[in-house]
């Protein structure tokens, strides 16, 4: 089977950082899950949920603000206000005193502190269920919105501060977002080789090890890859053969 998970983002809102380090513990046991930001207050939260734009948000209902201890709900309909789309709220609490409160809101789930790894799972398999089938990605430019089938995407080029997507169609594509940006955007099928590309490992036709180059599918470009990722190319190329990338992860580390 082809491994095509798709990666989702997620922030925290909680002023209680043991339960933050154990949260994090616990996801990070699902490498297509990647934490881009931890709130200790409403205010902090707000800012990042917007900055971010994560898939989830795990919140503690009771956080400290600046002077006095509030709701976090209140996040939810503030960010409405800036988002057309929203992200899914999951409330984590030591009691269910939350829960109306929690319906009443809309949020996706409750889970009880101290958590629990098979309650994470089974929010976390609830979440993928509903979510869409065949990924795609939105590019926004000044004047418009364009989404791209991530299985019409062959690579991903970084050109200074903006990205060229390159389709199977022979055309370019350009999003006012940097190659870093896109890199927890994309299916898990996608990976970056380099500093500034990212292939789509489905449209692999064959790895120039001696000369740290690839072929892909629908372009006669030979893109390049770093010395530092031979060996998880490697992996890519021992996968590729089986025709499966489940478990594959591919998170690649520059230095």
């Amino acid at each position: 089977m082809i491994y095509s998970s798709k990666k989702y983002k997620y922030v925290i809102v909680d002023s209680h950082l043991n339960d933050v380090y154990d949260l994090q513990r616990l996801i990070s046991k699902y490498t297509n899950y990647t934490c881009v930001g931890v709130a200790r207050n409403r205010e902090d939260a707000i800012n990042l949920i917007i900055d971010q734009l994560p898939h989830l948000v795990f919140f503690e209902p009771k956080i400290v603000g600046s002077s006095t201890i509030k709701s976090s709900f209140s996040i939810i309909p503030e960010v409405y206000q800036y988002l057309n789309s929203l992200p899914q709220f999951i409330a984590m609490n030591a009691s269910t005193s939350y829960s109306y409160e929690a319906i009443k809101n809309g949020v996706f789930d409750y889970i009880l502190k101290p958590l629990n790894y098979f309650d994470l799972k089974k929010v976390l398999i609830r979440f993928e269920n509903k979510q869409p089938d065949g990924s795609s990605i939105c590019l926004k430019s000044f004047t418009e919105f364009r989404f791209l089938l991530a299985e019409d995407i062959v690579y991903l080029k970084a050109d200074n501060n903006t990205t060229d997507f390159y389709l199977k169609d022979g055309s370019m594509v350009t999003s006012f977002k940097t190659l870093k940006y896109f890199e927890t955007d994309l299916p898990n099928i996608f990976s970056r080789i380099h500093r500034s590309y990212i292939i789509n490992v489905k449209y692999i036709t064959k790895i120039h090890f001696s000369k740290f180059q690839c072929s892909l599918k629908y372009t006669n470009k030979l893109v390049p890859f770093s010395k530092s990722v031979k060996s998880r190319m490697l992996d890519i190329k021992n996968l590729w053969l089986n025709g499966d990338f489940e478990g594959f992860s591919p998170h690649i580390k520059f230095t």
